[in-house]
């Protein structure tokens, strides 16, 4: 019995890890309040970076930044979008579309996952987590954390897909 228990644990490790494999069709609000299905962001059917982030992780801002910074040079490589997905809670919510205004993130799709029902689908236990979805949603690449330059990977994962 033991070794079942061990057996089955090795065979659902990799698929734990590996979290959410399809971007899932959960509920969450756009910048103006309004309720829509997350999978709507895949409906131009191009590959999409998705951010995980929060107002007050100054990991995610960095990188954020420079995902926009880079933006202009990169979308006249590849067609692409952004989707920056907040986990801020209903009480911080109000604080991100100001932020978002004016730190100039308006190439951007800004979604609100307040009660973070997106976040437990997606498996995201850290932020900033980024992800990388083909043209039908699934996920090709994913890394948590940020150090400077790493947006670069982001590209080069968007560019794979064109």
């Amino acid at each position: 019995m033991k070794r079942f228990v061990l057996f089955a644990a090795a065979c659902l490790m990799p698929v734990m890890l590996w979290g959410q494999k399809v971007l899932p069709g959960i509920e969450v609000k756009n910048i103006d309040g309004d309720n829509i299905n997350v999978q709507s962001i895949m409906e131009d059917g191009v590959p999409v970076i998705l951010s995980f982030w929060y107002t007050t992780c100054k990991p995610c801002l960095q990188e954020l930044g420079a995902i926009n910074d880079a933006y202009v040079d990169w979308i006249e490589e590849a067609e692409f979008k952004v989707v920056a997905v907040s986990t801020d809670d209903s009480r911080s919510s109000s604080k991100v579309k100001p932020m978002v205004n004016g730190r100039g993130w308006t190439d951007f799709t800004i979604l609100l996952d307040e009660n973070g029902d997106l976040k437990r689908a997606m498996n995201v236990q850290t932020q900033p987590t980024v992800f990388v979805l083909d043209r039908e949603g699934n996920v090709v690449y994913t890394h948590t954390g940020y150090t400077p330059g790493s947006e670069e990977e982001l590209f080069e994962q968007i560019l794979k897909l064109q």
